[in-house]
């Protein structure tokens, strides 16, 4: 879910595009979610990038908060954060045994979690596992407005 407003096109937050890399590993217990939300305060508080940082910190929580409601407690959730001069790319990774369900064009999600993320962000989605033992990861774009 965009806003309907013209395209712009944007460089994808990647590490390759020169973005800048954070990673946190956090139990599944109930207090990941907070230990993801101050290490997203912690990385954006004093950057060119703090307008985003309200809205990054709500997204974080809820995905967290999600991976951790479907992971087991033996296992960890790692978020990834990369951070660019014109926006920023948070993923966030679980062993839960079900998959995310991907956004479907022009279909809300079911998940209060993924209705607000498809609202918030400027793009988003699931992502299968390339470099990790992990099922998927739930990841999302914010970028600066011009």
């Amino acid at each position: 879910m965009r806003p309907a407003t013209a395209p712009v096109t944007r460089t994808r937050v990647r590490v390759s595009a020169g973005a800048r890399p954070y990673v946190l590993t956090a139990p599944s217990t109930p207090t990941a979610p907070k230990a993801a939300r101050d290490f997203v305060r912690a990385v954006l508080r004093r950057t060119p990038l703090c307008p985003l940082l309200d809205t990054a910190v709500l997204l974080t929580s809820e995905a967290v908060t999600r991976a951790h409601l479907h992971t087991p407690r033996t296992a960890d959730i790692l978020l990834r954060m990369l951070t660019a001069g014109h926006g920023l790319r948070i993923s966030v990774h679980d062993r839960a045994p079900a998959r995310i369900p991907r956004p479907a064009p022009g279909r809300q999600p079911d998940d209060y979690g993924l209705l607000l993320t498809g609202s918030l962000a400027d793009d988003w989605g699931t992502t299968p596992p390339e470099d990790l033992p992990r099922p998927t990861s739930l990841w999302f774009e914010l970028h600066l407005k011009p």
